[in-house]
């Protein structure tokens, strides 16, 4: 867990814009890192940062729906991360990670009726601690070769 907040201790619960990615050179910086996992409609791509808090960048196609539902999706995804930004994976001491999370439109069924936020929750925390798991096992691989 991310955070020096003492259990006792609320941690504020804000999504302010230094959470957020938002120049093209930082997306074009985490698609270029290959990290790509996906669950259902859900693709997260990650980065590690050198910053002690996570950012979020979306990135939700028309393909998906209306604008009605695009922004749908993207509230949903920005309350998940902003109620589990602690909950995340650190890529070391004090930094984490860039993510950008895109909506596959998938079947119109699946992209019009938004998964519920405790699912969307769980989604991004395990994305997020996979694509760390797959960082680890890169660093690793990069330290053993000669």
């Amino acid at each position: 867990m991310n955070g020096d907040a003492s259990p006792t201790t609320p941690r504020p619960l804000h999504y302010r814009v230094r959470h957020r990615l938002t120049h093209a050179l930082e997306f074009d910086a985490v698609y270029a890192a290959k990290v790509k996992k996906s669950r259902g409609p859900i693709t997260l791509f990650a980065l590690p940062n050198t910053l002690p808090h996570p950012r979020l960048g979306l990135a939700v196609s028309t393909r998906v729906g209306t604008a009605v539902i695009r922004n749908r999706w993207k509230r949903l995804v920005r309350e998940a991360f902003r109620l589990r930004q602690y909950d995340l994976p650190a890529s070391g001491s004090h930094t984490s990670y860039d993510l950008i999370i895109s909506v596959r439109p998938g079947s119109i069924a699946q992209a019009r009726r938004p998964i519920p936020l405790a699912r969307m929750e769980k989604t991004l925390v395990d994305l997020a601690t996979d694509a760390d798991r797959e960082f680890r096992r890169r660093a690793r691989r990069a330290s053993e070769s000669p």
